[in-house]
């Protein structure tokens, strides 16, 4: 037997309390309600026990510290197997009582009722239990007590599906934000936010005084693939080249798909030389990576450094040209300016 602040619940009978398995947040609300509870109704013990977990656990408890108690398991069995309010006077006139006997406990009566959530499955009970006969004829309060723990429960379930929706609200906004602004084929960024990121990137290049460098790139004759060997085949190229990019560039680098197959990078802190050197390694790659069965894929590609003095549009269309100029070249090559 364990005297107060806890009382032993035999292994035997019932399990022990480990952790709590109340929150927090009704732990100390709770706690006084019992110690009121006990004050209230003149009782030695009263508690909240949890039917939650395998065998029954203590959850709150009341308990005079001069009063050595134990709670039998027979008030236990009667908390499990009563679905309502129970009353026993003096267990003692009880046959199952008699027939086993508590030998560590001193308490005969007890008076319990269910505790419930708003969809009536059982959470716990609520309980006074004294060392004497009692019939509780205050057990009026145990009913409104039992009702204001009811309603804290139902406060918490209704904050917990309150708090639930707002993180699905937030991961679907997170999702339709990150569709809205991203290429389902390849992963990369599309238009949509373009000129928002293009316009912080120039900002950021005001400021610092670095380089920012432009390309844009695609596939050479992308289309006549596409018609001879199918959709499939020319979207798999896209993706290649979408992976081939990204496994070049640093975190801070940006790449869109532009459309069709061509594709925009903004490399921060770039020289012309260095956002060369970026695509060039690219371009080999396709050689080597992106070939369709029998067909050679090649890359072409313009690259510039942005003007502080030009505006977003003069740039890109500077940028277009000399992805021009290359095409014109015979494709498969880089051309600055």
């Amino acid at each position: 037997m364990l005297c107060s602040p806890t009382p032993e619940i035999h292994k035997e009978e019932t399990l022990p309390p480990t952790e709590s398995g109340l929150p927090d947040e009704l732990q100390t609300p709770w706690q006084r309600i019992v110690s009121l509870l006990r004050t209230t109704m003149n009782v030695p013990m009263a508690l909240v026990m949890c039917h939650q977990t395998p065998g029954m656990q203590l959850l709150v408890m009341s308990q005079e510290e001069s009063i050595p108690l134990a709670l039998p398991g027979y008030f236990s069995d009667k908390m499990k197997s009563s679905g309502d309010r129970f009353l026993v006077e003096d267990a003692r006139n009880d046959p199952g009582w008699a027939e086993h006997p508590p030998a560590d406990s001193d308490v005969i009566a007890c008076l319990g009722e269910p505790i419930r959530h708003s969809d009536g499955s059982l959470f716990g009970t609520l309980c006074v239990v004294d060392q004497k006969p009692n019939t509780f004829p205050g057990h009026s309060l145990l009913t409104e007590f039992r009702h204001t723990m009811e309603a804290h429960l139902d406060l918490m379930a209704t904050r917990r599906a309150l708090t639930l929706e707002a993180e699905k609200s937030a991961a679907l906004s997170h999702k339709l934000a990150r569709e809205a602004t991203t290429d389902p084929l390849t992963g990369l960024l599309n238009r949509h936010n373009f000129e928002e990121r293009f316009f912080q990137e120039i900002a950021r290049h005001k400021r610092a005084e670095h380089p920012l460098s432009i390309i844009i790139c695609d596939l050479d004759r992308f289309k006549e693939l596409n018609d001879t060997k199918g959709r499939s085949a020319g979207d798999e190229l896209l993706v290649t080249l979408a992976t081939l990019f990204k496994d070049r560039l640093r975190a801070h680098d940006l790449i869109w798909r532009w459309g069709g197959d061509e594709f925009l990078l903004l490399l921060p802190d770039t020289p012309l030389m260095g956002a060369v050197e970026v695509v060039e390694s690219v371009r080999h790659l396709v050689e080597e990576k992106a070939q369709l069965e029998t067909t050679r894929v090649t890359l072409s590609a313009g690259v510039t450094n942005f003007n502080p003095n030009e505006s977003q549009d003069d740039c890109l269309a500077r940028c277009n040209r000399l992805l021009e100029a290359a095409k014109e070249k015979g494709r498969n090559c880089v051309i600055l300016g």
